[in-house]
């Protein structure tokens, strides 16, 4: 792990040595061989009332103090401010934050572009701004001391090992992973911490804690507009997107995530352009519902990489969850972590220091599936209501009616119709409609608001400064999907591998651009991705424009019943959980029972989250510094 940690406070007792808490602190953010190797690039200082620290300390990155001043800067930015950017480049960005903060205040933030987070601390006025980038492509955590102290840390881990930090792990925040399968932000896996959104900052003085973004999407207003012209124009600012993004990166040390799909294929195909070269890796499985490997190898042809592959089998799984469990700070159920560790660590192995990912297109070009289902549905409601209320409805409600195949379709699309916007999203899962009463024990299931983390989303999606439900379900799930699950996948599991990683997709200046498109060109009727297929048409093979949208996942319902040893894996972590008497045993059961026969009652995948929630608590939390609600 990389990344920052300190805090602003005195600190309660003359008994705490400064520099021992954070070096306890700093400790946290070093997980696995490569983190260790790094160890002692780390820069600190600490004293009573403040403390930092910065992993790796490197030229651009590191710590700076001037007159009451002191910072800390992480990350790969770029200073949209020429004195400032001299400045950087004179002395790092640290140096330079303080600079900013002196001539703008918070809105030193809005001069810095690309992934960071970022501390400084004014000791004399004990006041304190912690930030990170527009898509949280980097983390932090943050809470408040019991002697009131401001703790931040990119991981938990460093906020927890605060002397006077209070780490509760509640029913609460058990329940909201797996409603999830990751913590959402802003609530951490520890009731006392929360965790920044992207383009968030909170600003700490004397006690108060205020919270504000810096950066929203700016998504127009405009429906329609010139097809061809933004087509050419979006070729134009992915090519100078691209060299930003490889910009001081040798080819030799380039590769790419190439999955088949389409943001996966472009990015490999612009490495090629504009970098002359660079390496791609695929991971494939032996179950062909899994395995979109000869897609890869499509592309790969297509645009002359030098290609790798790897077919990851249930074996591996059981070399890697344990090195899952560590990296994460929090619990993180999501099984395509396996995958991208395998891609991420054959890489290293063939040399490769900086990979590319394509993850972000499908946020910033509306590519998810159910955007088209939720239009869709939305078309339901252009029947007029008076037909609607008074004829079609009745009609449906009809006993028997819904029993016909036309007819239980239309009621279907009525039924979710009726259900509001976010909610109708989540409509489907498991936890939207089991209750907290089947999985929690009866002590303890009044503490837990079940409507939390459908709360969470419906914030997001009210925070969108957007008029298009397209383009507000886009802003829900770069929180939900990408900043929550898809970054912090990608970003740990190749930290696990020792490279870089970096998103093309994700540069300013192309989700600004992504952001003004009019909304009937970019999703124009039920066509999905089309406006970002039309500016790719001639340059992908043709086969990956026209196929089908496909899943980066693992095979786990398949391999935890074929398995042996992944089945044994499971249901021993299912019965130390059933050990900790969190979850109801009768809960657990069912879930053991649907990961031993092929009579899945829906709980199966719950196997994966809970053996992963019981690895995670072993290496985070059994150590004895947690506290339990």
């Amino acid at each position: 792990m990389t990344g920052i940690c300190g805090w602003c406070g005195p600190l309660s007792s003359q008994e705490y040595n400064a520099e021992t808490v954070i070096e306890g602190m700093s400790s946290r953010l070093i997980r696995g061989e490569h983190d260790r190797e790094m160890a002692a690039h780390i820069k600190r200082h600490a004293e009573m009332s403040l403390g930092l620290a910065v992993l790796p300390a490197t030229t651009e990155n590191g710590l700076a103090n001037k007159d009451s001043y002191f910072a800390v800067l992480h990350g790969l930015c770029r200073w949209e401010d020429d004195a400032l950017s001299q400045l950087s480049r004179r002395e790092n960005d640290a140096a330079a934050l303080i600079e900013g903060y002196r001539r703008y205040g918070k809105d030193v933030l809005k001069k810095i572009k690309g992934p960071f987070s970022l501390a400084l601390i004014d000791a004399q006025a004990q006041e304190a701004l912690i930030a990170i980038d527009r898509m949280a492509i980097q983390t932090l955590s943050y809470g408040i001391g019991k002697g009131g102290q401001f703790v931040f840390g990119t991981v938990t881990d460093s906020v927890k090992s605060f002397p006077e930090m209070t780490s509760t792990l509640s029913a609460q925040a058990i329940y909201n992973y797996l409603s999830n399968y990751v913590v959402p932000a802003p609530t951490a896996i520890f009731d006392e911490q929360q965790k920044l959104m992207p383009g968030q900052y909170v600003h700490f003085n004397r006690g108060r804690v205020d919270l504000g973004y810096y950066w929203q999407m700016p998504y127009t207003s405009a429906r329609h507009g010139d097809s061809d012209s933004w087509v050419i124009r979006l070729k134009e600012v992915m090519d100078a997107s691209f060299k930003t993004s490889i910009d001081g990166v040798q080819v030799d040390n380039l590769g790419s995530f190439l999955s088949g799909g389409l943001d996966s294929s472009t990015v490999s195909g612009l490495m090629k352009k504009h970098a002359g070269g660079g390496k791609t890796f695929t991971i494939g499985f032996d179950e062909p519902r899994y395995d979109e490997s000869a897609y890869a190898r499509l592309a790969a042809e297509h645009f002359g990489t030098e290609h790798y592959e790897y077919f990851v089998q249930p074996e591996d799984v059981l070399w890697a969850a344990p090195k899952i469990a560590e990296v994460y700070d929090e619990p993180y159920g999501n099984t395509s972590a396996v995958p991208a560790l395998f891609c991420a660590k054959m890489a290293r192995e063939h040399g490769v220091d900086v990979m590319l990912a394509g993850d972000g297109g499908d946020e910033i070009f509306a590519g998810n599936e159910r955007y088209v289902m939720m239009k869709r549905i939305e078309r339901y409601g252009l029947i007029p209501k008076s037909v609607r209320k008074y004829a079609l409805e009745p009609l449906l409600h009809m006993p028997g009616v819904n029993k016909l195949p036309v007819a239980h379709q239309a009621y279907k699309l009525m039924k979710r119709y009726h259900i509001p916007m976010p909610e109708r999203i989540y409509s489907y899962e498991y936890t939207a409609n089991a209750t907290a009463y089947g999985m929690f024990p009866a002590e303890v299931v009044d503490n837990i608001d079940v409507t939390l983390p459908r709360t969470l989303s419906h914030e997001v999606y009210g925070r969108a400064d957007a008029q298009s439900m397209v383009q507000k379900m886009m802003f829900l799930d770069l929180q939900n999907a990408l900043a929550d699950n898809d970054l912090r996948k990608v970003n740990r599991m190749c930290q696990i591998a020792g490279v870089e990683v970096r998103y093309p997709m994700l540069e300013e200046q192309l989700v600004d651009f992504s952001a003004t498109v009019p909304s009937e060109i970019m999703l124009p009727g039920l066509k999905l991705r089309h406006f970002f297929k039309q500016a790719t048409a001639d340059f992908l093979p043709q086969e990956i424009i026209t196929k089908e949208k496909h899943g980066f996942g693992l095979p786990f319902a398949e391999w935890v019943i074929q398995d042996k040893a992944l089945h044994e894996m499971v249901m021993d972590h299912l019965n130390m959980m059933l050990q900790r008497n969190i979850l109801r045993p009768e809960f657990i059961q069912a879930v053991q029972e649907s990961c031993r026969d092929d009579n899945d009652t829906g709980l199966r995948s719950m196997g994966w989250d809970l053996a992963m929630l019981e690895m995670w608590m072993q290496l985070h939390y059994d150590e004895g510094t947690g506290d339990k609600a």
